[in-house]
C-alpha cells in the first residue's frame, strides 16, 4: 500500500510541474509563510485526490486475484477487551464455516486469526448485474495488551462473529518487606 502511494505521489509531483528546487534562500518571512500556506493547500488537495483515486481503484477490483492491492478490502475487523481474568477478542468473519478458521497464539502475546471463504461459482444468469462474492482468504495478526496463557483458550463462532477468550498470564504479586534502617 505504501509503495503504491509513493509511486502515485511521485507521478503527481512530476507531472504537475509545481515542484521546483532552488538554491536561493527566502529573504522575507512573509514570502516563506505564504509559500508554506500554498504548499499546505496543494498537499491537502493532493491527498483528497489520492484518497478518491484509491477508493475508486479498490471498488473497481472486487476480485482479489485481479487486484493490484491484494487483500486490502479483505481485512478482519476486531474488538479487543480485557477484564481481570482474560482478554476477549471479537472478530467479524462473515460467510466462513468454523472448520476453515484458524486461531494461533504465538509467544503468549501475538494472536493470528485467519480464514478461508468458500468458493462461489460464477453465475452467468440473466439479470446478474454484479457478482463480488467469491473465494477469499483473510488474515489478521494483532498484539495483545499483555501476556496470555497458552492453556485454557476458548473460541466460539456464531452468526459470522468469532469470539476468542484468552486467559491472562498470572503475574507475580509484588511483595513488600519493611527494612529497619540502623
Amino acid at each position: 500500500m505504501k509503495r503504491y502511494f509513493a509511486i502515485i505521489l511521485c507521478a503527481v509531483a512530476l507531472t504537475s510541474g509545481s515542484c521546483a528546487f532552488a538554491d536561493t534562500a527566502v529573504t522575507a518571512a512573509d514570502d516563506g509563510s505564504k509559500d508554506m500556506a500554498e504548499l499546505k493547500t496543494k498537499l491537502i488537495k493532493m491527498k483528497r485526490e489520492i484518497d478518491s483515486f484509491m477508493k475508486e481503484l479498490v471498488s473497481t477490483y472486487s476480485d482479489d486475484t485481479a487486484s493490484p492491492l491484494g487483500s486490502l478490502s479483505q481485512d478482519i475487523r476486531v474488538d479487543v477487551t480485557e477484564n481481570d481474568k482474560e482478554f476477549i477478542v471479537k472478530a467479524d468473519m462473515p460467510g466462513m464455516s468454523k472448520d476453515r478458521i484458524d486461531v494461533v497464539l504465538e509467544n503468549e502475546r501475538v494472536l493470528r486469526i485467519s480464514g478461508m471463504r468458500e468458493t462461489m461459482a460464477k453465475e452467468e444468469t440473466p439479470g446478474m448485474v454484479r457478482q463480488e462474492r467469491g473465494l477469499g482468504k483473510v488474515e489478521r495478526t494483532l498484539e495483545l495488551p499483555g501476556e496470555g496463557m497458552t492453556e485454557g483458550i476458548k473460541a466460539n463462532y456464531k452468526d459470522g462473529v468469532l469470539e476468542i477468550m484468552i486467559p491472562k498470564k498470572k503475574t507475580r504479586e509484588e511483595t513488600k518487606i519493611k527494612v529497619q534502617v540502623q
